[in-house]
């Protein structure tokens, strides 16, 4: 009776532990965060060599590494995908053309992506661009991010990411707007 009282607490306290922001329900919306750990996954295998470039306000640093934590350094697009509970019937969908599927925050919502842009190999049906807008603002803080993701089919018939970039400001009402950006380039 004992174990069995603590299997049923412990069973509870995992239930009530998930985010209900986070929980995701059938995939309204193309899968980012899935596609992005796919990559992070193959980026951490092969630990390609990646020209960086990356700037804060007016200093500047180019650098040379394998040695990247993917699930970090692409964390931003992770933070992008749309198929949260909370995000369900936030966004109109539209398709340009065959390859092209644009997602736009609708009026009066307020969430941090307000735009994600995807365009699709025509054969494989593989992202081959990425694009988001992310949006913060409150009293105290406001940011805007520009995420962009190309991805191009490897000899051996892998889809990797070949350029990321993250650019934007950070600005504090009582400090001076900071911008940044972070360039990678995959060899």
């Amino acid at each position: 009776m004992k174990y069995l009282f603590l299997f049923l607490f412990g069973s509870l306290l995992l239930i009530n532990c998930t985010n209900p922001a986070d929980t995701t329900t059938a995939h309204s919306y193309f899968d980012l965060k899935g596609f992005i750990e796919k990559q992070t996954t193959e980026l951490n295998k092969r630990r390609p060599l990646v020209n960086k470039e990356m700037t804060l306000g007016d200093q500047n640093e180019k650098t040379q590494t394998n040695d990247i934590d993917w699930q970090r350094e692409l964390e931003l697009f992770n933070q992008a995908d749309l198929n949260k509970q909370a995000y369900q019937l936030s966004y109109t969908i539209s398709q340009p053309n065959a390859t092209t599927y644009l997602y736009v925050l609708k009026s009066g919502e307020n969430l941090p992506v307000k735009t994600l842009k995807i365009e699709v190999d025509e054969i494989s049906k593989q992202p081959k661009l990425i694009e988001a807008l992310m949006e913060e603002q409150n009293r105290l803080y406001d940011s805007e991010k520009r995420l962009q993701l190309t991805c191009t089919l490897r000899p051996e018939g892998v889809w990797l990411v070949k350029t990321y970039e993250i650019s934007g400001f950070q600005h504090l009402s009582i400090t001076d707007r900071k911008t940044f950006s972070v360039k990678g380039t995959i060899n």
